[in-house]
């Protein structure tokens, strides 16, 4: 089954597909208008069956506003989907993301854009990882 992950932000979204149980980044989409059309394109031409979506919680594991924001896309999300969508918590995702790009010598620069389809890979492969564990 085709799985997609999403790392939901207030300017991009990033997008990561699953490909023989690991997540792969995709793509990153500007949050402007529209933005649904470019997801539906992708849900098609990938055969996404799937979604999963990282929702921030923070260090105590309670909810925030960017929670609350993760959740309004989920349900904006969702009509797009026949099954539920998969929350899955994302605390750290892009900070670690960051932070091995900047260990691998890529600059804050270069690092725009790439962090969000980085992170939503991250977010897919924990929810594959629980997967094998169960």
């Amino acid at each position: 089954m085709r799985v997609a992950g999403f790392d939901p932000g207030l300017r991009r979204i990033g997008v990561a597909l699953s490909v023989d149980g690991a997540g792969f980044p995709l793509a990153v989409i500007s949050r402007v208008a529209g933005w649904q059309d470019h997801i539906r394109n992708i849900v098609a031409e990938y055969n996404v069956e799937m979604a999963v979506v990282g929702v921030p919680l923070s260090l105590a594991g309670a909810e925030t506003e960017s929670t609350r924001m993760a959740r309004r896309f989920i349900e904006e999300l969702q009509p797009l989907f026949g099954t539920p969508i998969v929350e899955v918590d994302e605390r750290f995702s892009s900070r670690g993301v960051e932070r091995a790009l900047g260990e691998a010598g890529v600059s804050t620069r270069d690092q725009r854009g790439r962090v969000d389809d980085l992170a939503a890979a991250d977010i897919l492969q924990r929810y594959l990882d629980g997967l094998r564990d169960a």
